[in-house]
């Protein structure tokens, strides 16, 4: 569920053309309470804590009109509906429409990872039942809760989505779940809770992939690669650009299929992408962390994973909220983060932040009049903070960054910021934009690829990979914590 107001098509479409230039619109954004999440485990939650009605109750399928505004069960974080949206239902659990089985089921964490997990599905627009079933084993799901559900877009756009949060969860814990309602579950899915903050022995594998836009067919064969072999990420990071145009739900189905195999088995955290274009159906589909920040909308947040800080960027914001957003509210926001991330470092040794333009990169955007934008105002912030490593997409290519300052000049001795762009998974590859790298690249090369990540409290392995499944060995890169 969102705070924003999203773009229609025309407007989305703007968005995307010339993979750059933002739409001159305003923004009605709003912000939410921050998330800290210790609550007990869900039971028999009906998510009924807040300013809402049980979808039980009156005329089932009466439309729902009014905004959804509630405290899960258990929570301590507030989840609200997107304005425009209708059929806001919560707390469901017998009403089913004549296409009820859950589709395109994922989770992510919008708080606390180690206690707390979303769980995300669609159906169609007359289905209201919003019940998950989970537990420590796959033949018995012992624990209940229930969730909410509403409705956005229109005509090819329109998109249904459920959405239950459930808190109190054991740290380091698999769980398996199904979601839907008595006569239509899902299949039986899995995901495992973060390690407990605090601890010393953290062994965390993670996955980054980004920009599979219109090539479904590679996309898919990079979520095979990712969850085979014998260590399973613990979750995966996408940094931007799903689809091709956010608004076409098509697009979206098609992409779901596609990370189908890896989004039953871990939780998937999103960078918004210029292509995503602020579309209800981004919006809608992807239940992130609400901060309690203006114009927050779940596009930019952090969290905490086991000893690495993460620090999700939006540099998509419309076009009349780039000085007052990205050099404006959201880049205060993001300085007093990494001010706490900083102080920090003796428990959560590493920081790491994601959006999807790049600042240094050597393809086809690296002078645009954004990119260039973002350079300037973000990167000094990366060095003046001790940001370790920088995640991006945009440019379909691999590419690894020297070490750099917050202007792009090489540094050395854990002084600097190193930035790798992740993209291509399915969308056309770049080249060079001048024939050869800039003078802040270490590796460029043009190819599918994602990274497998690993990290521990002295170590920060990144690995690039190819999609046939080899490494990209010069795009390797190991850091270790910065001196305190």
């Amino acid at each position: 569920m969102r705070t924003l107001r999203p773009l229609s098509l025309l407007a989305a479409l703007s968005l995307t053309l010339g993979c750059q230039d933002p739409l001159d619109a305003p923004s009605t954004d709003a912000g939410s309470v921050a998330p800290t999440d210790h609550g007990a485990a869900p039971t028999d939650a009906q998510g009924l804590t807040g300013d809402a009605t049980p979808g039980d109750a009156g005329d089932p399928l009466a439309t729902e009109n009014a905004p959804l505004t509630y405290t899960p069960e258990g929570c301590m974080h507030r989840v609200s509906s997107l304005p425009g949206t209708i059929n806001n239902v919560l707390g469901n659990r017998t009403v089913f429409g004549p296409m009820p089985e859950p589709r395109n089921v994922h989770t992510s964490w919008p708080a606390e990872p180690s206690t707390t997990v979303a769980i995300a599905w669609q159906t169609d627009n007359q289905t209201r039942a919003s019940v998950v079933q989970l537990g420590t084993s796959p033949t018995m799901l012992d624990q209940t809760a229930v969730g909410s559900v509403s409705t956005g877009g229109r005509g090819n756009t329109e998109v249904t989505i459920h959405e239950a949060h459930l808190c109190g969860l054991r740290p380091d814990t698999t769980y398996h779940y199904r979601v839907g309602g008595e006569g239509h579950w899902s299949a039986v899915q899995r995901f495992k809770t973060a390690p407990a903050p605090g601890r010393t022995d953290y062994d965390v594998n993670f996955v980054v992939s980004g920009d599979s836009r219109d090539n479904f067919t590679t996309w898919r064969q990079v979520q095979e690669r990712v969850v085979m072999g014998a260590q399973q990420p613990d979750f995966q990071i996408f940094s931007g650009d799903a689809v091709l145009l956010g608004t076409l739900q098509g697009a979206w189905q098609q992409w779901f299929t596609g990370a189908a195999a890896s989004q039953a088995v871990m939780p998937w955290m999103m960078a918004h992408g210029n292509h995503d274009a602020l579309a209800i159906n981004y919006l809608l589909q992807f239940a992130q962390p609400q901060v309690d920040a203006p114009e927050q909308s779940e596009l930019y947040f952090s969290f905490d994973y086991g000893p690495v800080h993460f620090l999700f960027l939006n540099d998509t914001p419309l076009r009349d909220d780039y000085a007052g957003n990205v050099a404006g509210t959201q880049l205060t926001w993001m300085r007093a983060d990494l001010t706490r991330a900083r102080a920090n470092r003796a428990r959560v040794p590493f920081i790491v932040a994601v959006h999807h333009k790049p600042c240094f990169a050597s393809s086809r955007h690296s002078s645009t009049t954004d990119t260039v934008f973002i350079r300037t105002t973000w990167a000094p912030v990366f060095d003046e903070f001790g940001v370790d490593l920088v995640l991006n997409g945009h440019e379909h290519d691999f590419e690894l960054s020297k070490e750099l300052d917050g202007r792009g000049q090489e540094v050395s001795g854990r002084r600097g910021t190193r930035y790798i762009v992740a993209a291509g998974a399915g969308a056309q590859l770049y080249e060079l934009q001048d024939g050869m790298p800039r003078s802040w690249s270490a590796y460029y090369e043009s190819v599918v690829n994602f990274l497998r990540v690993h990290a521990t409290m002295t170590r920060l392995e990144v690995t690039p990979f190819r999609l046939d499944g080899t490494i990209i060995d010069r795009g390797r890169v190991t850091l270790t914590p910065r001196p305190m």
